[in-house]
């Protein structure tokens, strides 16, 4: 009997959100199978994402490193454009670009200051309708990064798989896409809720060309993103208390090793699905 191979030899695949996290892990792993990438990042001159770039060089591969608003039509237009151009063609799209407020993504030299309002910030939730909180450019700045950016990026590219009838999409959700009650008066969870739908969409109308729609939804991974909880001694034993397989939270290799199980020929015939990887967090904690 044959299986069918995770090698992505001779492919291109863009990965958003690349300089750290599921998308640096995501694009070395592609690399590491065979993959030519194109990563792109809202923030570019930090050093982090010309060392991811270098790091799958390294490999031998063929890589685009550059910045790109994954929220802005014209910056993922010039973006594919040049992708197109100097790497001939798209073969699989991982949109893993997101945000968890407004204020962009969450940088570690800001942790302390962000950390230090978080008591007060719980305070006034406490006496407050959470709805009230909302400020509109916070919401819009979230909506475009986490979940406009793949209605983008899925128009950009769909055109060129289509045409070969063949193709791979990944779009990055979270565990909190499933939560109920007040949480999801948060951007964040509605965002994230917004993807599964919007994958669902993709695969129903991509299919027919042979191209294939997942996401994802991680749950404790140690990312910036969930330094909130790591970074306080008692916050991750309670959370890692949860991780029901391996008690710790997972690096963002776990996410990205799934992520080539699902844009390869292994997966073949899976669309329309949000696989949740999270060590069993969820099911511990009823949700």
């Amino acid at each position: 009997m044959e299986i069918p191979s995770l090698s992505l030899e001779g492919q291109v695949a863009i990965v958003t959100g690349a300089r750290r996290g599921i998308g640096k892990a995501t694009a070395l792993v592609l690399a590491a199978a065979g993959a030519d990438v194109a990563i792109c990042d809202l923030v570019a001159d930090s050093g982090e994402l010309d060392a991811v770039a270098e790091e799958a060089r390294r490999m031998g591969r063929h890589i685009l490193c550059c910045r790109a608003d994954a929220g802005n039509a014209s910056d993922v237009t010039a973006f594919v454009h040049r992708v197109l151009g100097e790497l001939g063609t798209v073969d699989i799209l991982v949109n893993n670009a997101g945000i968890g407020g407004g204020s962009g993504p969450p940088e570690p030299h800001l942790w302390e200051e962000r950390e230090a309002g978080m008591a007060e910030r719980i305070a006034w939730l406490n006496e407050n309708p959470r709805v009230t909180m909302f400020q509109e450019a916070d919401w819009d700045a979230v909506m475009a990064t986490n979940l406009k950016s793949i209605l983008l990026f899925s128009q950009a590219v769909s055109g060129v798989m289509a045409e070969k009838r063949r193709g791979a999409v990944v779009n990055v959700s979270s565990v909190l896409a499933y939560s109920r009650s007040a949480g999801n008066l948060s951007a964040y969870n509605v965002s994230k809720r917004g993807i599964v739908a919007l994958t669902e969409g993709l695969a129903a109308d991509l299919g027919r060309f042979g191209v294939r729609v997942n996401a994802i939804a991680p749950g404790g991974i140690e990312t910036e993103l969930m330094r909130y909880v790591w970074g306080v001694p008692e916050r991750l034993k309670a959370l890692e208390a949860r991780m029901l397989l391996g008690k710790k939270l997972l690096k963002p290799e776990a996410c990205a090793h799934l992520i080539l199980f699902l844009v390869s020929d292994l997966a073949a015939h899976i669309t329309g699905q949000t696989i949740v990887i999270d060590d069993g967090l969820t099911l511990s904690m009823g949700a």
